[in-house]
């Protein structure tokens, strides 16, 4: 049986929890409360939130119990010690969540609106069948050709939107590209789906792609032999694994992405900001203890670059010089993807130094190096003829 038949797309909820009951799959609802690292992930927060303060009053109630002072007070008060401590601590509880809020700019992209008198917007909506649609947006720039133009798709992360690259994407339009962002099943503005049906949200991208054909023979506008697609995190395992088997897209774009997911998902977490993301996940019910055959599906290191695989399993297009084809990007200290994923994905595709860019520092958005990134794939792309 092909992997086509045996893995269809839903079209709606509840063709979703039936596909998933005919599987054995079963999925958290919201928060997944079946992980048992959310579990102590969050009594160790609360112990570390709320019992330092509770602690700071016992002295205070020996105290009051025996009638007799223990030497706990100031100014004769035997309560505000307490609350001097209290209070300290309440102030340490603020200072280490603006820490943490501060360091989450450089784990995921916090929308900037981008807007400016050159670049024009046109909300789409995307059709996956089923009656269902993926909102996109397609944003052109001063030398985007009203006819033919070249098309980026950008695909954004898990627990992502559109918006999220606006601010690197853009600035292709002045290229003369036509960028198309477009929010994932289960995320942004889209009104079906799960932020964790991973397989299914890769599969949606070939119906992105329908659309741009179909856009190209309805108006135009767009030239559906020059597709370029481009993803970040989750982004990158759809176009690495959907968008690299079809021959339809010209060249594939890839930063801070996997080779393995379950590589990335269960690896051993080293610091208290890599417990925080997992946990930041979890909370949207993703599962990041995926079995092997849901590991497959989103894994390019198992699904789309597995060259044991006959024509029915894949339709691997041997004509492809995927050394031109594919540029990738990542930071090596990226805690939510791994720099190993990156070494993995390169050495399968034995790419030469020109098709990727490595930064030291930067983590999973690139932080401080936006620029560097927007211009490596800016030269990337004018050496193919753009």
């Amino acid at each position: 049986m092909s992997q086509q038949a045996a893995l269809q797309v839903p079209k709606s909820s509840e063709e979703a929890a039936k596909l998933d009951k005919s599987m054995g799959v079963k999925r958290p609802s919201g928060i997944n409360w079946e992980s048992d690292f959310l579990k102590k992930f969050l009594v160790q927060l609360l112990i570390i939130l709320f019992v330092p303060p509770v602690v700071a009053w016992i002295p205070a109630w020996i105290q009051d119990g025996l009638g007799s002072s223990i030497g706990w007070e100031l100014a004769g008060q035997s309560w505000l010690p307490s609350i001097i401590l209290m209070a300290a601590w309440i102030m340490l509880d603020i200072s280490l969540v603006r820490w943490i809020m501060a360091k989450m700019g450089e784990f995921s992209r916090f929308p900037i609106p981008t807007k400016s008198d050159q670049v024009s917007y046109e909300p789409v909506q995307i059709p996956v069948g089923g009656g269902n649609f993926l909102p996109g947006m397609i944003v052109r720039g001063p030398s985007t050709p009203a006819t033919k133009a070249p098309v980026v798709i950008v695909c954004h992360g898990m627990g992502g939107r559109k918006e999220d690259f606006y601010p690197i994407g853009i600035p292709l339009s002045f290229l003369g590209f036509a960028l198309l962002f477009y929010d994932s099943r289960g995320h942004g503005q889209t009104k079906f789906g799960n932020k964790w049906d991973t397989a299914y949200i890769i599969k949606d991208f070939s119906k992105v792609v329908d659309f741009v054909e179909a856009r190209s023979q309805e108006k135009g506008d767009l030239d559906s032999n020059e597709i370029i697609a481009w993803g970040a995190s989750m982004g990158g395992g759809i176009v690495l694994n959907e968008a690299y088997l079809d021959s339809r897209v010209k060249f594939i774009i890839a930063i801070c992405t996997w080779a393995d997911f379950m590589l990335t998902a269960t690896r051993p977490l080293k610091t208290f900001m890599e417990k925080v993301i997992k946990a930041g996940y979890e909370f949207m019910g993703i599962n990041l203890n995926p079995t092997k055959l849901q590991n497959r599906m989103v894994s390019p290191i198992y699904n789309s670059f597995n060259r044991t695989k006959g024509f029915f399993d894949h339709p691997i297009w041997a004509d492809i010089n995927n050394d031109y084809r594919v540029m990738l990007a990542h930071c090596k200290d990226d805690a939510v993807v791994f720099y190993k994923n990156f070494e993995i994905n390169r050495e399968f595709l034995k790419m030469p130094k020109e098709n990727y860019v490595v930064f030291d520092k930067g983590n999973h958005a690139f932080a401080g190096n936006e620029t560097a990134l927007v211009g490596k794939m800016m030269l990337w792309l004018f050496m193919r003829g753009y």
